[in-house]
């Protein structure tokens, strides 16, 4: 029973924590191609390349510019 137990506590353990390896790749940005320009809201979004952007609109100006996928890893500042 006790080896039972500990199987199904290691078994929980590697499902949660192989559900958390996505997250840390980013999530694509909202890149609306109809917008002449970005507007000066200040909503920082952190780049998967270590650049904060300050917003989503300037990380896909970026990406276009470069030629890159930068992903957002995460909202607000790196």
């Amino acid at each position: 029973m006790k080896i039972m137990n500990i199987f199904l506590l290691s078994a929980l353990a590697l499902l949660i924590l192989s559900g958390n390896t996505t997250a840390s790749l980013g999530r694509k940005a909202n890149c609306d191609h109809a917008m002449a320009g970005c507007p000066k809201l200040y909503d920082p979004v952190c780049g998967t390349d270590g650049t904060t952007y300050s917003n989503e609109c300037v990380l896909c100006a970026e990406n276009r510019k470069r030629q890159t996928a930068v992903l957002i890893r995460k909202s607000g500042p790196c």
